[in-house]
């Protein structure tokens, strides 16, 4: 029975003597506790000024809403987190250990998920460099069309047969792009076959005063109009005009004008040989 007790008193000696070991050890460690609960919160709040400002600074000077939210909320993540690791620190908790592993498992799930990091991270710089943007007619990677969505991993195309491409945006970024709607204004260009031995210079003036005729067609830049290959048979002429395809269609134009010219060659008495394209 003294057994019992003494080892019934053992038990409870060191029952107490570890509650009062942890109770300490809460109360050394309550003000760092706190402090780092403080600052946590601190960091939430200084994060929340960071993305709204970001956002208004932004708004002054740009027109897509939803880079300026991409670039504000990531900009809120970086300065949450670096808040977080101190307070964490503050709170005593070993803060290179933990970096470390969260380094290490990033390390394996970005080498698992690289392409997808890749095509994100490449979406991410397209929608802050803008080479071209919603509603622009792109060419690249061998496609041509109608930029539907710029997606955080691909690239929407809506080609002009109706087909819809998804691009990779890694793909896109290391590509070179050709934004073909980014300027209005553009230029049209058709060859038109000739007798050979009439006066090519009569021949040129025909051809640009026929394309500068045609609606839709600008004035400046000025039409032009310049012999390509001459032949004792034929020779070959090629004409260049301007369109606004804002306000007119290119093709439409364009087939506008060679009609226009080939007329004109043939009541010249310039008949086209061997056709014209």
């Amino acid at each position: 029975m003294a057994s019992i007790e003494t080892s019934a008193m053992t038990i409870g000696q060191r029952l107490g003597a570890s509650v009062s070991h942890i109770s300490g050890a809460i109360i050394d460690g309550l003000p760092g506790m706190v402090a780092g609960l403080v600052l946590l919160a601190l960091s939430w709040w200084v994060s929340g000024l960071v993305m709204r400002g970001i956002q208004r600074g932004l708004a002054r000077t740009s027109t897509e809403g939803h880079v300026d939210l991409l670039v504000a909320r990531t900009a809120r993540a970086t300065t949450f987190t670096i808040g977080a690791i101190i307070a964490l620190g503050v709170m005593g908790v070993q803060v290179t250990a933990l970096v470390a592993s969260l380094g290490l498992a990033g390390v394996t799930i970005g080498f698992a998920l690289k392409d997808v990091l890749a095509n994100s991270m490449a979406g991410v710089l397209l929608l802050l460099q803008r080479p071209f943007i919603i509603g622009n007619s792109i060419s690249v990677a061998g496609f041509e069309g109608v930029v539907a969505d710029i997606r955080v991993r691909d690239t929407m195309l809506r080609c002009g047969d109706g087909r819809i491409v998804f691009i990779p945006n890694s793909l896109v970024f290391n590509s070179p792009i050709v934004n073909i709607s980014a300027n209005p204004v553009r230029r049209f260009e058709f060859d038109l076959n000739v007798a050979g031995g009439v006066d090519l210079h009569a021949a040129e003036r025909i051809i640009v005063e026929a394309i500068a005729s045609t609606p839709g067609v600008l004035a400046e830049p000025v039409p032009e109009a310049q012999t390509a290959a001459a032949g004792s048979i034929r020779a070959k002429i090629s004409g260049q005009g301007w369109v606004d395809c804002e306000t007119s269609g290119l093709g439409a134009v364009q087939g506008a004008a060679l009609v226009a010219a080939r007329d004109a060659i043939a009541a010249a008495g310039m008949f086209a040989v061997g056709g014209d394209r």
